[in-house]
């Protein structure tokens, strides 16, 4: 039945992946909720909030300002809130609530550039997404806000982008604003779907590929494989020699997918995949093992933050 989930809970959704990529930047990140997704981004999407600190604030809409769309509130409790700690951006995050009362964000951006000298960040998720494509937005608000033009001087260097905790647990790679800036002067490397989403809609060159995935090479990878995991972490084992199928819940680029590979939603997508595709390997979350009760291969745990809440 499309929509019923009898093991999975629900992924994290684009806000989550936006707070994710801003998290340990330095900047004032405001959730424009009533408390709900605030809570929900620090109590379970974001597996840092327990041990390293970040200036994240809820809006605190009422149903009141909601309806009337009191943008005035919003932007003077920012900026009160930003004069208050050493922050150098403010980001304003959406949820379903602004998606649902069209804020209009280039209006609050303009409204606080009036008020302070901060960048000031619009990413409009609506919670209907899934995490990797708020955190491509965050990182295209970065580049666009804070990037500067390349300098023919400076060194080329590498910039991971999307190897982020939601994905990767606490392998992840935080990229920093000077990197941001300088990105014209950077090899990207696309470490998951938000890197290369983020690349291929600001085209830039890049080269998927995930650290993390490298260490499950020194697993026993015979026989037919599929890789239910981030579409970068399955390209890399593929680039790496090893014969296999994708299949993710999340974004499918068609500069990754060979035949063979998909793009799955549902339980039931996942449990026919691996009973009809004869794998005799499968590299998944170990939550998804209850999918697929049936099956005589090898299960390899490959922890997907983003599904299970694993690191």
């Amino acid at each position: 039945m499309r929509g019923l989930r009898k093991v999975l809970t629900p992924f994290a959704p684009d806000q989550s992946g936006a707070v994710s990529v801003l998290y340990s930047l330095g900047g004032l990140i405001v959730v424009i909720d009533a408390g709900g997704c605030t809570g929900n981004i620090c109590g379970f999407d974001e597996p840092r909030w327990q041990g390293a600190k970040s200036a994240i604030f809820s809006a605190g809409l009422r149903d009141m300002d909601a309806i009337l769309g009191r943008d005035e509130l919003l932007v003077k409790k920012t900026i009160d809130a930003a004069s208050r700690i050493d922050c150098k951006f403010i980001a304003l995050v959406g949820t379903p609530v602004p998606a649902t009362i069209a804020t209009d964000y280039k209006a609050l951006k303009r409204m606080m550039e009036k008020k302070t000298d901060l960048p000031i960040l619009t990413i409009p998720a609506n919670g209907m997404r899934l995490y990797d494509e708020g955190e491509a937005m965050a990182y295209r608000q970065l580049a666009e806000v804070l990037g500067e033009e390349g300098n023919e001087n400076k060194e080329e260097s590498e910039t991971v982008i999307g190897q982020t905790p939601l994905t990767y647990g606490m392998d992840y790679k935080d990229v920093s604003l000077e990197q941001m800036k300088l990105l014209g002067n950077s090899k990207i490397i696309a470490a998951s779907a938000s890197g290369v989403s983020f690349a291929e809609s600001m085209g830039l060159r890049y080269e998927a590929k995930a650290e993390p995935a490298m260490k499950y090479l020194t697993e026993d990878l015979k026989g037919k494989v599929l890789v239910c995991h981030d579409e970068v972490f399955g390209k890399t084992l593929r680039d790496n020699g090893v014969d296999l199928d994708i299949a993710t819940f999340f974004t499918l680029h068609d500069s990754i997918a060979r035949e063979g590979d998909r793009k799955i939603s549902e339980e039931d997508d996942f449990t026919k995949m691996v009973l009809e595709g004869g794998y005799d390997t499968v590299v998944a979350d170990e939550i998804l093992r209850e999918l697929i009760p049936d099956f005589k291969g090898k299960f390899i745990d490959a922890p997907c933050f983003a599904i299970s809440g694993r690191h």
